[in-house]
């Protein structure tokens, strides 16, 4: 009875009853989200360890006080992952945007980065000067994104962010690369062929979880860089170590391939920039077709094989049918089978975008042509297969700012202020050490694969033998990443001023204000050069630009002299003024001698009587200092050049006294090394103190370095010498006194 009881009610004492239809649907709802909230959790945690990298374009810097952004060095790792990769340049611009801003964004890969110079020949860093003279009311922000070896999967990746920074014109300058740079169509760092696949995965690499995994499997991005670089010859360019597919066909799928996703990327861009109100100037691309015969020459079903067309169009123009032989000259580079430089079709789809988004296209393959000999692009203007050299990065940077002029900036630039493109050419920084510096670069480019055959081990760069100081300071610029080309100016400069050639120490002082503009002390030392030559005018253009950057009261107190120097005492009261507001104990009785001077000639009695009050203040130790001298260089020169003539005299002592003096007055390296110098020779310690203080200006030259590690060695400080010896060994591998100074060094260490 009890069981059939139980069996007519199965559920009576089962205090949990049935699960109700919507408990289950919760369950399985929790069932379903599990794993996205486990996920959500690896990820917030991974993010709050701080593990993997970062791959912002932007990252926050502050410089002087002031909040900027900037490219973040490497963000390249996102896309390469078993090369190495360079890093983008040091273009800054305002975390705000000023009201009076000009922000423009420079798009592209190496042409754009300014391969084979330094960051100074960068059209970009050209182009930014011409703006900023042609609108001087302006705030101009020229920022180059560029890093070599990407294409148009990194430029449409990146677009997002750069819209977000309210750009005025985007420039772009890219499709060289579609085979063979980051995620190409044939390239090593290419991940397969399907487009939506690509750009998951980049958009997946946003996670941090997506890094960990792709690290457990595969390896860290920094693994598998030293794996591959392991496989090459440690010579090999990053040309030669990116190239998957040698041999891609004229139309072939791969090639028609790359082409679509090239318009597919760059339509992207162009829809994202125009759904923002953002204008884009899209250039045409150039290419040597008349001194670069054809890589790779492969005969085909439909089309000749590339060098034959190449071969008819050399015969083409020594016949002087110089139109039929530009046409057969870009056949010849489109049926190149590798595919370095991009084909005419590339060119075609930058103008079928741009009739689309109705944006500018710069003519640029015209304005080649018209600056080449009869039409014909070459050597005059590249260094090798598609990179200009400095007339053709020059015009690059005419050709975008007239294009910008014209369509793009509403307003028109200030004809006044305005300079001709030539003044450009021939009054930008550039001195031999840049042409050293450019010129190894592309002899390493050239000396491997492909412009030599894939047997030659290129060991150029190992087996270059320097023979002048400018010549060692850019074999090591060009060798070394850590001896940047803007270490190599100055120390070029400290040798010209040295041997007291000041016009040659200003030229590197040029060229590394365009290399790094925003290092005051390089404005600095530029301005102090000019004023020792009594160029005023050009001093007082430099220490102006420089307050852009930031108020030095030592430049406020130079641009008060020009201008007192001068006799505009109305414009030089403002900045004298200023550095008793910022530093009122910097050179204060000069300061106010000097705004007392300036006071009476106004005339305005009143506040020249209040200054003057403020002198007589003064104790009497402070009146005799900083007195009103312009230029006080100048007579530490004079002090310098007596001090040499008395050791041409063998007035050791006197010449010792005579630099003493110098020193009270400035001290200077040029006078602390012949100070230690003279010491040396007296046996005397405290030599290499003074020969250390001059170490900064002298250490590219050979003999300094020499005295030094003797001096080192001789008063005891092997550590040093050791170090001073390294740089020995770099700067001049063959000196006399290398093996002597090691010996030295091993015996009096046993000793000790």
């Amino acid at each position: 009875m009890d069981k059939a009881r139980k069996a007519s009610h199965p559920h009576k004492g089962n205090k949990s009853g049935p699960i109700s239809s919507g408990k289950k649907a919760v369950f399985s709802v929790m069932l379903f989200l599990f794993p996205f909230l486990m996920l959500t959790l690896i990820e917030l945690s991974l993010r709050a360890f701080k593990y993997g990298d970062s791959y912002d374009l932007f990252v926050d810097f502050k410089f002087y006080g002031k909040e900027y952004k900037r490219c973040n060095p490497e963000y390249g790792k996102k896309y390469f992952f078993h090369l190495a990769y360079t890093s983008p340049h040091n273009d800054i611009f305002l975390k705000k945007k000023p009201e009076n801003g000009l922000r423009i964004f420079v798009i592209g890969s190496s042409t754009v980065w300014g391969f084979p110079y330094g960051s100074g020949i960068m059209f970009s860093r050209i182009l930014h000067q011409r703006l900023q003279d042609g609108y001087p009311e302006k705030q101009v922000e020229v920022v180059n994104t560029a890093i070599t070896a990407v294409n148009s999967y990194t430029l449409l990746d990146k677009t997002d962010e750069i819209l977000r920074e309210k750009p005025d014109a985007i420039l772009i300058y890219a499709g060289h690369n579609e085979f063979y740079g980051a995620l190409g169509a044939a390239s090593k760092e290419g991940l397969g062929q399907i487009r939506w696949l690509k750009r998951l995965h980049l958009s997946l690499l946003e996670l941090k979880t997506y890094q960990l995994l792709r690290n457990v499997l595969l390896g860290t991005p920094d693994r598998l860089v030293r794996k591959s670089e392991a496989q090459y010859a440690k010579t090999a360019t990053l040309m030669e170590r990116i190239v998957s597919n040698k041999n891609i066909a004229f139309k072939s799928r791969t090639y028609n391939r790359a082409h679509r996703h090239y318009y597919k990327n760059m339509n992207a861009i162009l829809r994202k920039a125009h759904r923002h109100h953002v204008p884009v100037v899209f250039s045409e691309l150039v290419s040597n077709i008349k001194d670069l015969e054809p890589f790779c020459s492969e005969k085909t079903a439909v089309y000749a094989p590339a060098g034959n067309v190449y071969e008819e169009a050399l015969a083409s123009e020594q016949k002087g049918l110089f139109e039929d032989a530009r046409k057969r000259y870009y056949q010849a580079k489109d049926l190149d089978c590798l595919r370095f430089r991009a084909s005419e079709d590339i060119n075609q789809i930058i103008h079928e975008l741009g009739d689309k988004y109705g944006i500018c296209i710069v003519p640029m393959k015209k304005v080649f042509e018209n600056n080449s000999p009869n039409g014909l692009i070459g050597n005059n203007l590249l260094t090798e297969h598609v990179h200009p050299n400095i007339d053709g990065y020059f015009l690059i940077a005419d050709a975008f700012y007239n294009a910008l002029i014209e369509h793009t900036i509403a307003e028109k630039p200030d004809s006044s202020n305005c300079k001709s493109p030539d003044y450009y050419r021939h009054n930008w920084g550039y001195t031999e050490l840049d042409s050293i510096f450019a010129d190894l670069r592309l002899r390493q480019l050239k000396g491997g694969w492909p412009f030599q055959p894939d047997t030659i081990v290129n060991s150029f760069i190992y087996n270059y033998q320097p023979t002048t100081i400018v010549d060692s300071l850019a074999y090591m610029s060009a060798k070394f990443e850590d001896f940047p080309l803007s270490i190599a100016h100055r120390k070029m400069a400290q040798h010209y001023l040295m041997d007291n050639e000041t016009e040659k120490a200003f030229h590197e002082f040029q060229s590394l204000l365009r290399i790094d503009p925003l290092n005051i002390r390089d404005y600095i030392d530029a301005g102090d050069i000019l004023l020792k030559e009594g160029k005023y005018d050009q001093a007082l253009v430099v220490f102006l630009v420089s307050l852009k950057i930031n108020r030095e009261v030592y430049v406020l107190s130079k641009i008060g002299e020009i201008y007192a120097h001068k006799g505009e005492f109305i414009k030089a009261i403002p900045y004298l003024e200023e550095i008793r507001t910022l530093d009122p104990s910097f050179q204060k009785a000069k300061v106010l001698k000097s705004l007392c001077l300036a006071y009476k000639e106004i005339p305005d009695p009143i506040k020249a009587n209040k200054i003057q009050a403020e002198i007589n203040m003064l104790d009497e130790s402070e009146k005799r200092s900083n007195q009103v001298i312009l230029y006080s260089a100048s007579n530490v020169k004079e002090y310098i050049n007596q001090a040499l003539k008395q050791l041409q005299s063998g007035q050791h002592a006197e010449a010792l006294v005579t630099l003493q003096k110098a020193n009270e007055i400035k001290e200077t390296n040029v006078a602390n090394r012949i100070i230690g110098e003279i010491l040396l020779g007296r046996n005397d310690k405290t030599a290499l103190g003074y020969l250390k203080k001059a170490y900064y200006e002298y250490s590219s030259e050979p003999n300094f370095l020499n005295t030094l590690c003797y001096a080192g060695i001789h008063f005891g400080d092997f550590k040093y010498a050791e170090k001073i010896l390294v740089e020995l060994k770099q700067l001049a591998p063959g000196h006399p006194n290398i093996i002597k100074y090691e010996k030295m060094i091993s015996q009096r260490k046993e000793v000790n």
